[in-house]
């Protein structure tokens, strides 16, 4: 694998600020610091678990959400619009 550069424009200055620090508390460059957090995140987000999307989930849900009470029987436009057609 080889390395590729990654250009970060318009950060927040308040978010630069932060790396900078934390990159100065754990005595790595912003630059590795970054590569570091990335990481991180990276690997939070490949154990974090997926919500099923198979059919019979979904399913599953639509049973549920029919099972509901009907609160309101007005047609949606009605409950959405007052009579001059503006959104209430």
């Amino acid at each position: 694998m080889s390395d590729a550069t990654l250009l970060i424009k318009k950060i927040p200055s308040d978010l630069k600020d932060w790396l900078a620090a934390e990159a100065q508390r754990n005595h790595r460059s912003m630059n590795k610091e970054t590569i570091r957090l990335l990481e991180e995140a990276r690997s939070l987000r490949d154990k974090a678990v997926k919500p099923a999307r198979d059919n019979q989930s979904i399913a599953g849900i639509l049973q549920a959400m029919h099972a509901l009470p009907v609160l309101d029987a007005r047609p949606m436009g009605e409950v959405m619009y007052d009579a001059s057609g503006l959104p209430k």
